[in-house]
This record gives C-alpha cells, structure tokens and sequence, in this order.
C-alpha cells in the first residue's frame, strides 16, 4: 500500500476503495496538525469537531504513532470532507473556515465543526452548503 495521504490529499480525494483502505490502515499522525493548521483551528476545536478530547488529541500528537487508529481516521476524513465542500461553495479557505466555526442559526445555532462528530450531523452540514451554493435561503 502507498503512503498515507495528507491533507491535501484527503481535501481532494472522493471515498473510494483506496481511500478506506487508508482509512482502515489509519492516517499519519501529522494529518490531524495539517488539517488543523489549514483550518486555522485551536486544539480545542479540532478536538471538538473529531469527537474527542483535547487530552486524547494531544496524546495522539504527542505519542507520534506514525498512524492513528481507524475511528479517528474516519472521523479526520469526515472533516476535510465537509471542509474541501465548503471550500467548494465559499471559493477560498479563509471565508469556509470561518463559516465553518461560526454558530449557524439553519443548524440550531451550532457551529457547523460542531456537527462533523457523526455521519448524522455531517449530512446536515452538506445539505446546507448544498442550499448555500444554490441561493436557497438558510
């Protein structure tokens, strides 16, 4: 199996066998800080938006197991999903990352990262890009 992708890679891929497999096999450890960093998020927000804790993200950064495991992989793919979609509809980094961290009313007044813990909630988030891109008033 080739390298683990990084961000750039996870932003620009569609799910596919390649990717779970990836995925199953766990993205380095260094994927967390990109996405975080291309984000601009503190790690306390990538915590929040991957479902877990600050003390557990820092002991995955810390103990620099070259891969994480597959849930957190999973979960990692789901952000930069939903942010390479943002992206999509914003047409820049800066103006995706803020809405993506910005309480959103259509969203009961969350966050959209706040939603990314599940499949669930990222749905929802897709769907509302999916208005915004169209004009249909959120």
């Amino acid at each position: 199996m080739s390298s683990a992708p990084l961000v750039e890679d996870i932003l620009n891929l569609e799910p596919d066998e390649t990717m779970e497999a990836h995925i199953l096999q766990g993205f380095h450890y260094r994927t967390i800080e990109a996405l975080q960093n291309y984000l601009n998020l503190s790690q306390v927000e990538m915590a929040n938006a991957l479902g877990v804790s600050r003390q557990t993200l820092i002991r995955n950064l810390k103990a620099k197991k070259h891969h994480l495991s597959a849930q957190l992989s999973d979960q990692l793919y789901r952000v930069a999903r939903i942010t390479r979609r943002a992206v999509e509809v914003f047409d820049q980094r800066d103006a995706a990352a803020r809405w993506l961290k910005h309480p959103n009313p259509a969203l009961g007044s969350r966050p959209p990262l706040h939603l990314l813990k599940t499949d669930a909630g990222a749905e929802k988030v897709a769907e509302l890009l999916g208005r915004i891109e169209f004009g249909v008033y959120s």
